[in-house]
């Protein structure tokens, strides 16, 4: 299986499958999190959320 790096600069270069990958991972504190908010769309917001910002984040390069 694919490191959640490699999985998010996938998804970044437009693979579907890789960004549906990373959302399974964090399903269920996605939904766990959409129970505590408490409103009927809670957890599609989040989804959509977290698709932002896995297409937004910037990996940086590991100095040892």
């Amino acid at each position: 299986m694919l490191q959640l790096k490699e999985l998010v600069l996938k998804a970044q270069q437009g693979d579907g499958e890789a960004l549906m990958m990373i959302l399974n991972q964090f399903t269920p504190a996605i939904k766990k999190h959409a129970k505590n908010l408490g409103y009927e769309d809670a957890e599609a917001d989040l989804k959509a959320w977290a698709c932002r910002s896995i297409m937004n984040y910037k990996i940086r390069s590991r100095v040892n």
